[in-house]
């Protein structure tokens, strides 16, 4: 059996690497808000990963390239929005891609990436990683002389760590632990209890994904689930032709309300509101659904069948999703009407860009069934497309774009959704206050603005455009401005 080249891991960089990424993130991120502190704290992440396997002389491969620089362009995002859902998106998405560059370190080809690793990330990653923390540190002692201490200083290492965190946690639970914690707390500085076990949970994570970039020469890529039960011809020709039939006499009815009101016209009693209102939700589940039916049908495909006899199935996936792309435009048309005639919100905006999404997915869907099967490629592409989008809507700032198009509307319909617009994220605030003139008679304290506890001014680290922007925005209609220590911000209650 032949054996990987042996390298010998940077160790020294492993650990520098690691404690300097977990001491910017005590530094910056801890108890601050989300700005370009982010996009600094992954970078340092991600540069730790990379230099620690390159000076470990192993080569960094194309797929931890790829991920490691989109979680870099998505830490950006934070920067750029005030919208706490964008953030929480950013928190989740950057924790998948990093962690995912952590499963697939070793991978030398793109291609080998599965769909079905993403699944696996929020379990495997840090397991892969907590686990070689614990190894990394219970070799660290190795340089130190003394048998006798290796033992003892090994311990510390773990041991020191965990109570801290475990007593850190327990504190609320239990007045011992909560006295023995005050007691800690004021020992040391106002600062650095909470702050030093949020730098030791980021350092178990750092440490440990360094450890594993340093010391992992050859992919460790879970073993991929495959179906074991097949379907016969019969049974999957069944299936498709049912499949087919509906979508296409689905697709007929909606060409011919193209000449007629669309239900009104076959006496149904629903309005054009509950046609547009419920349509595309509908549509969205049912063509999700047929798309997996397809997939499965495709995985429990015999491979023993004749070369006719999967042609016909492939001419029937082919109809079926020639449909569904129908289907999923008449959706996306039902979402327009509604919004031409009840206004834009976030729902119906992120209702688009699913259906986009599920659009492309389809047609990498074809093409993969035009050539024959359906192969890993297809789950890849499916999650670069679903990523693609997200990134779009972290840096679109959709909160000014909805309400600038309300307003539009209002110039015909004098009608205006104050309350809604309010809801929106501070990200829709200068826009708001910028056209307010435009809107006609304001409700009261429609702009009323209150005072929170907050620094006035941000830390460098906190830097955010889209903060600053509303910041501005709001100081510019402030009658009264806030006293120090607090900051302005939208009131919850409007008139």
């Amino acid at each position: 059996m032949p054996t990987a080249p042996s390298h010998r891991p940077a160790i020294a960089a492993v650990w520098i690497a690691a404690l300097a990424s977990a001491f910017i993130a005590a530094a910056i991120l801890y108890d601050a808000s989300p700005g370009i502190n982010w996009l600094i704290w992954v970078a340092s992440a991600a540069g730790a990963l990379v230099l620690a396997r390159a000076l470990s002389g192993l080569p960094v491969d194309r797929p931890v390239l790829i991920l490691v620089a989109w979680a870099i362009v998505l830490a950006s995002a934070p920067a750029f929005t005030a919208n706490e859902f964008k953030h929480f998106l950013v928190f989740l998405s950057v924790g998948m891609l990093l962690g995912l560059a952590v499963i697939v370190t070793g991978t030398r080809a793109w291609s080998s990436l599965s769909f079905w690793l993403l699944p696996r990330v929020p379990i495997l990653a840090p397991l892969r990683v907590w686990t070689a923390t614990v190894k990394e540190a219970a070799t660290a002692p190795r340089a130190v002389s003394s048998t006798r201490a290796q033992p003892v200083l090994r311990g510390l290492l773990l041991t020191v760590p965990l109570v801290i965190i475990l007593v850190a946690l327990l504190r609320n639970a239990d007045p011992t632990f909560a006295w023995a914690w005050s007691g800690l707390a004021n020992i040391l500085p106002d600062w650095i209890s909470g702050r030093a076990v949020f730098f030791l949970v980021v350092l178990s994570l750092t440490l440990g994904a360094n450890s594993i970039s340093a010391r992992q020469s050859e992919a460790r890529l879970p073993v991929s689930l495959t179906l074991r039960v097949t379907l016969g011809m019969t049974e999957q020709r069944m299936v498709l032709i049912a499949v087919a039939a509906v979508l296409w006499l689905f697709v007929i009815l909606q060409i011919s309300y193209l000449f007629g009101s669309p239900p009104a016209a076959i006496g149904s009693g629903v309005t054009f509101a509950e046609y547009a209102r419920q349509g595309f939700a509908e549509l969205s589940v049912a063509v999700t659904l047929v798309g997996g039916v397809i997939l499965v049908l495709e995985a429990t495909r015999s491979k023993e069948a004749d070369t006719g006899g999967r042609l016909s199935l492939v001419n029937l996936e082919l109809a079926a999703l020639v449909a569904l792309e129908i289907v999923l435009l008449s959706a996306f048309r039902r979402v327009v009407l509604y919004e031409e005639a009840y206004g834009f919100t976030t729902d119906r905006l992120f209702a688009q860009a699913y259906m986009i999404g599920v659009a492309l997915a389809l047609v990498a869907l074809g093409l993969e069934v035009w050539r024959g099967s359906v192969s890993i490629a297809f789950g890849r592409r499916a999650a670069v497309i679903g990523l693609a989008i997200l990134t779009l809507l972290l840096f679109w700032n959709y909160d000014a774009w909805i309400i600038n198009r309300n307003i539009d509307r209002a110039a015909q319909s004098g009608k205006f959704d104050f309350s809604y617009a309010r809801k929106l994220s501070t990200d829709g605030a200068p826009t708001l206050i910028a056209r307010r003139g435009e809107i006609g008679p304001i409700p009261n304290d429609s702009l009323r603005l209150n005072c929170r506890t907050a620094p006035r001014h941000r830390r460098w680290f906190e830097w955010n455009r889209a903060a600053g922007a509303a910041d501005s925005a709001m100081q510019s209609i402030a009658t009264v401005p806030c006293p120090a220590g607090k900051r302005l911000s939208w009131s919850r209650h409007t008139g």
